[in-house]
């Protein structure tokens, strides 16, 4: 049967005609170098789940396909820009001047990490991810920006994963506001800032408990928190992998908070991914978390990236701004704006942003 191929590929090489990746049927397909059965099975299931190909480029996302091929394909292909779908924004809601608000969103510039405060106007007061800790006697910067936000109760207290750029700074937290409950996803991870943080919570007496996927809760009756993913248990799990991921409504308001999470874990999410009107960007704006059919099921009207100022990761990478950009969201960085706040009452929403109003040297008596 293999004559057949090199027979077909030969008639393609000799006309005009491109193949379109996004109806071509597996024989066809087989026609292009370097994919045999295997790849070209895999390509018609990868659009068969995520959607028809929007760049000749995602084709690296197909397993077994790499760059090499790619370019040795490329110009034997083609996408059918009409068979394309419009980026879909009917989610998406107006900006006003001035609102009452039901949310106050503030996703806190703590350097390079994550904390996102969240607070139900009338209701209750959820703290997810802490930011680093802090060297010496120094306070860390999320205890910093919690004060300049006048919070004094943390009802709930949840982390998205273990690593110290998101939980190093929550024993302080602890020790330093009235904390009711702490929600914790569950994964075995041995490190000295983890252990601290929880002797904080055995010394604190706060209830403690774990964090399930699919678990819902109210931080007001209109206000509603949803574990969408939470880590595995097992014990060589990826700890970014495995990051909790919530989803916080407010009428037609949403925002997804997504800890570290990679593309592993957004390929699992994509078939009952929600639309958000503000994403806080996965894993500080790395090049692990950009997978494209994800995104375009989440279509954010908002992309906040939280990292530390001219951090040595080189977060948030350019390429992952401009794929946000391109898909139409405004993009709102920590490293650049400092604090983002998102005000909204279910309807309309507005921005406020903070840049840094403390002073770093200045220690914080008890």
């Amino acid at each position: 049967m293999n004559w057949i191929f090199v027979i077909l590929l030969s008639l393609s090489l000799l006309s005009n005609d491109l193949i379109n990746i996004n109806t071509a049927d597996e024989l066809t397909l087989q026609t292009l170098p370097g994919i045999g059965p295997d790849k070209a099975s895999r390509i018609i299931d990868y659009r068969s789940l995520y959607g028809p190909f929007q760049d000749i480029s995602e084709l690296e996302y197909v397993a077994g396909i790499g760059q090499g091929t790619i370019a040795t394909i490329e110009g034997m292909i083609c996408i059918d820009s009409s068979l394309i779908p419009t980026p879909y924004t009917l989610h998406w809601i107006p900006e006003a001047d001035s609102l009452s608000p039901s949310l106050i969103a503030s996703y806190l510039d703590v350097g390079q990490g994550d904390a996102i405060l969240l607070q139900a106007v009338g209701g209750k007061t959820l703290l997810f991810d802490g930011g680093p800790g802090a060297d010496g006697p120094i306070e860390p910067s999320v205890v910093f920006r919690l004060r300049e936000m006048n919070v004094d109760t943390i009802d709930i207290l949840a982390f998205s994963h273990p690593h110290a750029d998101h939980i190093g700074g929550l024993a302080s937290v602890i020790r330093n506001f009235t904390v009711l409950r702490v929600l914790d996803p569950g994964m075995p991870f041995a490190s000295w800032v983890y252990e601290d943080f929880l002797n904080s919570v055995v010394d604190s007496g706060c209830e403690y408990g774990f964090m399930e996927t699919g678990m819902t809760f109210q931080l007001s009756p209109c206000v509603t928190v949803t574990v969408v993913s939470v880590g595995s248990d097992g014990a060589d799990l990826n700890i970014n992998e495995n990051s909790a991921i919530l989803r916080i409504t407010c009428g037609n308001f949403s925002t997804l908070l997504t800890g570290d999470m990679e593309e592993g874990l957004e390929r699992t999410l994509t078939p009952d991914a929600l639309p958000v009107t503000v994403l806080k960007v996965p894993h500080h704006g790395s090049m692990t978390s950009v997978f494209p059919p994800y995104l375009r099921k989440l279509s954010p009207q908002i992309a906040v990236f939280s990292a530390g100022r001219n951090n040595s990761f080189g977060h948030p990478h350019p390429f992952v701004i401009e794929i946000y950009r391109n898909m139409g969201s405004e993009i709102l960085r920590t490293d650049t704006q400092g604090t983002i706040v998102v005000q909204t009452d279910g309807e309309v929403f507005s921005i406020l942003t903070l840049m840094e109003t403390f002073n770093p040297g200045i220690t914080i008596e008890n």
